[in-house]
């Protein structure tokens, strides 16, 4: 048996770059999705004439739903696994948000 070693004193490899690079891909487009409401509000507010009221609903609405739906899919998760929940968030996530640059109207 292999004596254990720091995880500081590894060397960077390929599997590390994959860890990074999955690891990496929910908060990016959780933090896409986050930004985005804010640029969408700013052109929609004086094409729909959106009073102080609706922008706050809207913006709290985003955040309502972030809350809401990591405690559906964190359950769902526990039942199926993370690994293939995490695979398939990142791929809905990664397609819808490339299907909102075909949006027109």
């Amino acid at each position: 048996m292999q004596p254990s070693r720091n995880f500081d004193d590894l060397k960077f490899s390929s599997i590390h770059r994959r860890i990074l690079l999955w690891g990496s891909g929910g908060p990016f487009l959780d933090g896409y999705v986050l930004v985005m409401i804010g640029v969408a509000l700013e052109q929609l507010t004086p094409a729909l004439k959106l009073d102080a009221d609706w922008i706050g609903l809207l913006g709290a609405g985003t955040l309502a739903g972030l809350f809401v739906g990591t405690s559906l899919f964190g359950y769902i998760s526990d039942k199926v696994g993370r690994r293939k929940m995490f695979l398939i968030d990142i791929i809905a996530i990664g397609v819808i948000s490339v299907a909102t640059m075909f949006v027109s109207s």
